[in-house]
């Protein structure tokens, strides 16, 4: 992280702190420092050794344990003694109504968050957690009697994804990815040696605008390998300024941290490019969490926020990019590439006028260039909600869709207009 001293704010000071308190160096694992550069004149955080890029967070004895290292039995019987009991449900559910009061109201939402956790093989106990449930309610009428209804949903933190791999794919663990910021990747890169501050920030921006049309949002690199890739897998995560509004009107906590927040994406997006085995296991569960909320719009609008991630690549929401197409930019080779037709899909320009202008005998394939286009339609149409536009179709998710959005439209709109 490099910063002009006479640019630095008091927000990019304390997340060079939290960096140094929170990591170490990606290469030799020493201690990283805040110094200045003079040649620069900027202000660095990283280590010492200028030819060292990139850190990795300080483990802890927990961590080492849940990711398959070697720790003393009496660390390891302690760890333990927190984890959730495996032989005794009563106790867990107890254990957990007491960690997460205002999520946990009531046995079967605990007794099915536990089994959730004990299929993703996480723990909601330990410190970091790897898990976080997260409650959402609705009013239903039962008996002409107006009831609540809470379904719980799941937070994988980045313990909790670095973890899965760890441990599932025991074979291929490598060790977590280094992160690091855009510029600082930028300046790694052999075709920008010589370049000044100025002009890698330049480069930059603009690929933050390609990549998430914000020229000024938060923006990480993960890069790492498994045991069997020949060469590192460069995964971006961005958070936006649009993103850091609805975190402020949500009252969430990456409100307060931003760039660890982009950092987190990164480290997710990784996981799932370079494990897919475990993101087919979380595509898997997502779909149920997704039909548990059926009705609930806050808790399938969540679920669809939180878990994009784990869709195909090349099939991210309007205005992100895959780690693919984000590699071939950079002139890096990041891995397999997405199907030609996912990466059109995911990259084609909404037309003018929009579907919504127009009759449904009128709509054309450019005017449902994706599934959110595709939604949006129906709604306008004939008042369709996303999950009932899934249902017509014969999926349980948006995640279970194979078709393309055009395909979908043609379908919906034979039943409708038949």
């Amino acid at each position: 992280m490099e910063i002009k001293q006479d640019e630095v704010t008091q927000e990019q000071w304390e997340e060079m702190k939290k960096i140094v308190r929170e990591n170490i160096c990606a290469v030799c694992e020493g201690e990283l420092t805040i110094h200045t550069n003079p040649e620069n004149g900027t202000i660095e955080v990283g280590c010492l050794n200028r030819d060292h890029h990139g850190y990795i967070e300080r483990e802890t004895y927990t961590q080492a344990m849940r990711r398959g290292a070697e720790v003393h039995p009496a660390i390891r019987d302690a760890i333990e003694r927190k984890m959730v009991p495996k032989d005794d449900l009563g106790r867990a559910m107890n254990l957990l109504a007491l960690r997460y009061p205002s999520a946990i109201v009531d046995a079967p939402t605990a007794a099915l968050f536990i089994m959730d956790c004990a299929r993703l093989d996480l723990d909601p106990l330990i410190q970091p957690a790897e898990a976080v449930p997260i409650p959402f309610k609705s009013k239903k009428i039962v008996d002409g009697k107006e009831v609540t209804v809470v379904t719980i949903s799941m937070i994988i933190t980045e313990d909790g994804w670095l973890s899965m791999p760890a441990r599932g794919c025991k074979e291929e663990w490598n060790g977590p990815p280094r992160t690091m910021r855009l510029e600082e990747y930028l300046t790694t890169l052999k075709e920008n040696e010589g370049k000044t501050v100025e002009e890698i920030e330049a480069i930059a921006r603009k690929i933050k605008k390609s990549a998430c049309k914000d020229e000024a949002a938060w923006y990480y690199m993960a890069i790492g390998r498994s045991k069997t890739m020949t060469e590192d897998a460069v995964i971006p995560g961005w958070f936006t300024k649009r993103d850091m509004e609805k975190a402020e009107k949500g009252h969430l906590p990456a409100f307060f941290e931003p760039g660890n927040q982009a950092r987190v994406r990164s480290i997710k997006k990784w996981v799932r490019h370079v494990y897919p085995e475990c993101r087919q296991k979380m595509m898997d569960i997502t779909a149920e969490w997704y039909q548990r909320a059926e009705g609930i719009k806050a808790a399938q609008e969540y679920i669809d926020a939180e878990y994009a991630l784990i869709r195909p690549e090349g099939e991210e929401k309007s205005g992100e990019v895959s780690g693919d197409t984000l590699g071939e930019k950079l002139g890096e080779k990041v891995g397999a590439a997405a199907p030609a037709k996912a990466r059109a899909q995911a990259t084609k320009p909404v037309s003018t006028p929009a579907a919504e202008e127009k009759l449904p005998e009128e709509v054309t394939e450019e005017d449902i260039p994706d599934l959110n286009a595709l939604c949006k339609a129906c709604f306008h149409f004939w008042g369709m909600q996303p999950w009932e536009v899934w249902k017509e179709l014969g999926y349980k998710s948006m995640i279970d869709v194979t078709e393309s959005p055009w395909e979908c439209w043609l379908k919906i709109k034979a039943v409708k207009t038949a």
